[in-house]
């Protein structure tokens, strides 16, 4: 059997990469000719050389432009593009729905009761640009205030930034279209007046970059990205071009629910106590922490914890956080693939006829029978 040699060239943000890179080597465990040769953006010589030499029989990968493709694999096929860095026509892509990322924002910030909100994007990539207007259009469609200040043709984009939220004089949620940007955004605002930083304090990204909310020190809310099924479903186009199909398609994979963490939180409830202990409900729902253990890691007592929240939501600590973990699973079941059972482990919920009793008991059916109706209704 002829060993084949599939190349995963890799996004420059690590996080997405590697998870494309995972997704790829999790099919090729099903094909028994298929070596899989992970190779950085900054191999382009290398990557020449093999396309020339015939040692490369495939490349999945973030590619930059269609002209760079021709420049760099002339008559070379087996190609799967899995990024929106630019508009790619020339092969196969396989890429997360940009638009959708930009709605899955304005829809956590409608949910938030936000009445004006603003897109921060750069105009370097096609994925940001797409993020942008899926936000800023689900926004306008709820009839809900929505800029997108434009930030020039530069690189940094913090002088632009500073200019825009110096004349801001309410409080407005921020998306930025990458955590990188979230990032570059947050540092910039520590060094803004205390004042002027407050109206632009609620935040949130794109990517779910472990690395990016390490160096910003932000707990920061993020859409993330289908990197693993991207790569999965990546494979699984190039292995039909290799087995003879020419037809040029795009297919975009949704994200998976906003993951809330604090830089979001806060704007649930203006009790600095509440949105503190709500945000680590939310950033651990699947660790189920009781009040206790949230009044503990707040800093009040459990009593107070409740008086608190119940002048905060009407309800306690213990009911807000299962509704929370009911409209997580709705989401969930609605809008992503994962099976029964791990969404019940993702709201926290130590068994699959656990779950199912609490969510029939908020919602009126069963999980199953949730998901049909939904997929019924969007057809």
């Amino acid at each position: 059997m002829k060993t084949l040699t599939l190349g995963v060239l890799l996004d420059p943000d690590i996080d997405y990469g590697i998870g494309v890179l995972e997704g790829v080597r999790a099919f090729a465990r099903s094909q028994a000719a298929w070596r899989v040769l992970p190779l950085g953006q900054a191999q382009e010589a290398v990557l020449g050389r093999l396309v020339r030499s015939g040692e490369l029989h495939g490349l999945i990968g973030t590619f930059v432009s269609d002209r760079w493709l021709e420049g760099l694999f002339p008559g070379f096929e087996p190609l799967v593009n899995t990024s929106n860095l630019s508009r790619i026509a020339t092969v196969c892509s396989v890429v997360p729905d940009d638009a959708a990322v930009g709605r899955a924002v304005a829809r956590h910030f409608c949910e938030l009761n936000v009445r004006r909100a603003v897109c921060l994007a750069d105009r370097s990539t096609w994925a940001s640009q797409l993020r942008r207007e899926g936000f800023v259009a689900a926004l306008r469609e709820r009839g809900i205030s929505a800029e997108a200040p434009d930030c020039g043709e530069a690189f940094r984009h913090e002088a632009a930034w500073r200019n825009w939220a110096e004349s801001v004089t309410q409080e407005t949620a921020v998306f930025c279209t990458s955590d990188a940007l979230a990032r570059r955004f947050h540092l910039l605002c520590k060094g803004l007046d205390p004042a002027v930083a407050k109206n632009v304090a609620v935040l949130a990204g794109a990517g779910d970059s472990l690395t990016e909310r390490v160096v910003a020190g932000l707990d920061l809310t993020s859409v993330p990205l289908p990197a693993r099924t991207v790569g999965v479903r990546a494979a699984e186009r190039l292995a039909r071009i290799l087995a003879g199909d020419r037809a040029v398609v795009c297919e975009t994979v949704s994200p998976e629910p906003v993951v809330v963490r604090g830089s979001t939180a806060r704007v649930a409830a203006p009790d600095e106590v509440v949105s503190r202990a709500l945000g680590i409900a939310l950033q651990t729902l699947d660790q189920n922490a009781g009040t206790d253990e949230l009044a503990r890691r707040t800093g009040v007592s459990r009593r107070t914890l409740e008086m608190r929240f119940r002048r905060a939501f009407g309800r306690g600590p213990a009911r807000e956080i299962r509704a929370r973990k009911i409209e997580l699973a709705k989401r969930l079941l609605v809008e992503t693939d994962l099976g029964v059972a791990e969404v019940a482990r993702r709201c926290g919920c130590g068994s699959v006829q656990a779950f199912t009793t609490l969510f029939h008991r908020a919602v009126g059916r069963p999980p199953a029978e949730h998901r049909r109706a939904a997929a019924e209704r969007s057809a």
